[in-house]
């Protein structure tokens, strides 16, 4: 949370932080400010006072009446200036720069992340400024979430659910045609048909793909992240692996959501798959809450469930190929995966992380089942966010 970046700083030892970019393409623009526009800013804080936003012209108005940020540096004349010389501020970032670090800067070490452009840093550099990257610094303070986050993700979530509810019911009511393809309005139902359907759905929900969507059809799924060809055709008695990641297209949050679904008879195998897929993510749910160690406690309750039902795990044996081949999943929030790292193998789940959770299983000859929820972490029972869809989709 916001609230915890005073306390970060202070462990990487910096005595300010500067971010810049705009809300579309920094996430953590859009964190620090809830400023949704695709005007680049300069985002500065000094450790203990608040966060003050520099740009210029009609953008420090739009800063002032839309975002959280309640100080402002206006830096009109220094653009004005440039513009007088026929230069950009773009080619001369020590001006800028310069400007915003003469009115703001009051320590000895500047924090900057990844993310922050090479010809900024370099300009900051020049000017002699103490710098000390800290990659980290806003994907942990990230990591936990206010109220108000958790209540976007649940928006998202909701919106997810729906989708992946809509394209059940479509392969539901889909016929079997010639080799077990399935048949929609007398046309083949293909990945294309279903993405669309998943695209239109959502865009009426208010969210968008913030990627792509996965949509993998039978033996095709063994690869967990094969997206699915548009040709690709549904086809009965096979695992249809559909794994959807929207972002609300106002709050800008994600949400996480895997169902597998199977079309008429489900052979023996398949059966077995989802039957340790489910019961892994009851062992999960259990587990998952705040103290508990990521892996021993929350990764090994997945591991241990899978291997009682005779599949493998990367994680207990890591030349496997077949069984569970990925980790057990992700922090969520305005990225579909961030912190914190559920391959940590020392960390301790806090209150208010939300994540992504998805045991599978892959098989060569079968393809994938995969089942993925997203929760949010508490002192108790972590709280599921995507509810209103049966885990396992038999139709």
């Amino acid at each position: 949370m916001l609230s915890d970046l005073d306390g970060l700083m202070e462990q990487e030892g910096i005595d300010a932080i500067i971010a810049y970019g705009n809300a579309f393409e920094v996430p953590d623009i859009y964190w620090l400010t809830g400023f949704r526009s695709p005007d680049s800013i300069t985002v500065f804080k000094n450790h203990g006072e608040d966060v003050v936003v520099a740009t210029g012209f009609n953008t420090v108005e739009r800063v002032k009446k839309e975002s959280l940020v309640k100080e402002t540096l206006d830096l009109t004349e220094v653009y004005r200036g440039l513009m007088r010389e026929g230069k950009r501020s773009f080619d001369h970032p020590e001006l800028e720069f310069g400007t915003i670090l003469r009115e703001l800067f009051t320590g000895e070490t500047l924090g900057v992340p990844d993310h922050l452009p090479a010809r900024i840093l370099i300009a900051i550099q020049e000017m002699g400024v103490n710098i000390k990257v800290v990659p980290k610094l806003f994907l942990k303070a990230r990591a936990t979430k206010s109220p108000r986050e958790v209540k976007m993700i649940h928006k998202a979530a909701s919106a997810t659910i729906n989708a992946v509810s809509h394209i059940a019911e479509m392969i539901k009511d889909s016929d079997i045609g010639e080799k077990k393809v399935l048949m929609l309005d007398n046309k083949p139902l293909t990945v294309f048909r279903i993405k669309n359907a998943l695209e239109h759905y959502l865009l009426d929900m208010g969210a968008e793909s913030a990627e792509d969507s996965i949509v993998a059809v039978g033996k095709k799924g063994f690869d967990w992240h094969y997206l699915g060809a548009a040709k690709d055709k549904l086809k009965a008695e096979s695992p249809i692996i559909i794994d959807v990641f929207p972002r609300l297209k106002n709050e800008r949050y994600v949400a996480d959501v895997t169902r597998t679904v199977v079309k008429g008879h489900v052979p023996d195998r398949v059966r077995e798959m989802f039957d340790a897929v489910h019961a892994a993510v009851l062992s999960v749910s259990d587990a998952l809450r705040a103290g508990q160690l990521i892996d021993a406690d929350v990764n090994m309750a997945c591991y241990n469930t899978l291997k009682e039902r005779g599949f493998d795990s990367s994680r207990l044996n890591p030349s496997t190929v077949e069984g569970m081949t990925h980790g057990l999943g992700h922090g969520i929030g305005l990225n579909v995966h961030e912190h914190p790292s559920l391959y940590d193998r020392t960390a301790r789940f806090e209150v208010g992380n939300v994540v992504a959770i998805e045991p599978g299983v892959y098989l060569k000859g079968f393809g994938g089942v995969r089942i993925e929820n997203d929760f949010v972490v508490r002192k108790g029972r972590a709280k599921r966010l995507t509810t209103g869809l049966d885990d396992v989709l038999f139709v």
